[in-house]
């Protein structure tokens, strides 16, 4: 009996023996697949790598291209807009000249309004082509926000008195001042005044108003004009953008304001947003940090 029994584990284990083997065999093969699959990755890896680099390399060539391209363009822009603020200013004299006649008095008003659209066109491609990279050069300074608007007002006001629209100015009383490219940041607001009063129909009131909300200032530019469309709202900060509503007053617009205030907005670290309706005008706000992340004094870029 004992040895039936020694037979019987004897066989037991010899299948449990036959069943490692098998066990074992079965992980070489798993073993050598993955193997095989290590070296195949590792291969398309070294390929994906190579072309990683054909692509960095593909981009600093195209980036070379796109700012020989930007300096072409600047230096271009520059040689149109000289001689045309030349012009402009010869045809300014021309038309002051009291022996014109009224058919020529009217041709030299259209020479002088086309020449400004030339210029003012120049400007604004200027300053896309300045804002279009990646980064936004900034030198951040503390400025009163009251006398930031104040100053854009009075700069503005001589363009709604010729529609005769008023600019009164609304801002909280001791409001902190705050970090910002000051020129820039004046930039944003003329641009925001400016369409204000394109897209105000004649007698029509524009307000700036300022305020502290928080850790921010909000500064306001509401005007009761032709509004904005749903579809205006969706589209308004792309460049190039020209909204459905044309200006009161003939004005040129380029489409390009907007996308540059959303610009130098997001490069303060603010947000800028609508509330328009067609036909009730139009309020834009910006929102600005009182103390920039960036500091102040140096050049920065965002």
């Amino acid at each position: 009996m004992n040895n039936t029994y020694l037979e019987a584990k004897i066989s037991v284990l010899e299948q449990e023996n036959l069943d490692l083997k098998h066990e074992i065999a079965m992980l070489r093969k798993q073993i050598d697949m993955l193997n095989n699959k290590s070296v195949e990755m590792k291969k398309q890896n070294d390929v994906l790598t190579e072309k990683m680099e054909e692509i960095k390399k593909n981009n600093s060539e195209l980036e070379d291209l796109q700012k020989e391209k930007n300096d072409l363009f600047a230096l271009i822009i520059h040689d149109i807009k000289n001689p045309t603020t030349v012009i402009k200013s010869l045809v300014e004299l021309l038309s002051s000249y009291d022996t014109m006649t009224s058919d020529q008095q009217l041709i030299m008003q259209d020479l002088v309004a086309s020449t400004r659209q030339i210029i003012n066109l120049s400007n604004e491609v200027s300053k896309v082509l300045a804002l279009e990279g990646t980064k936004v050069m900034m030198y951040r300074e503390n400025a009163d926000p009251t006398m930031l608007i104040t100053e854009v007002a009075r700069r503005n006001s001589i363009n709604a008195k010729n529609k005769n629209q008023t600019i009164n100015v609304n801002s909280d009383p001791d409001l902190p001042q705050f970090q910002v490219d000051v020129s820039k940041i004046c930039e944003v607001f003329d641009n925001l005044v400016s369409n204000a009063i394109k897209y105000t129909q004649k007698g029509g009131k524009i307000v700036i108003s300022a305020k502290q909300n928080g850790e921010n200032i909000e500064v306001s530019v509401s005007d009761n004009g032709l509004g904005m469309s749903e579809e205006d709202l969706k589209r308004a900060f792309n460049r190039g953008m020209r909204l459905s509503a044309q200006p009161t007053g003939g004005e040129s617009s380029s489409g390009l304001g907007l996308w540059i205030v959303k610009k130098i907005v997001e490069a303060h670290h603010g947000r800028v947003w609508i509330k328009s309706a067609v036909s009730r005008g139009t309020t834009f706000t910006v929102r600005i940090p009182i103390i920039s992340p960036d500091g102040i004094g140096e050049e920065s870029d965002r």
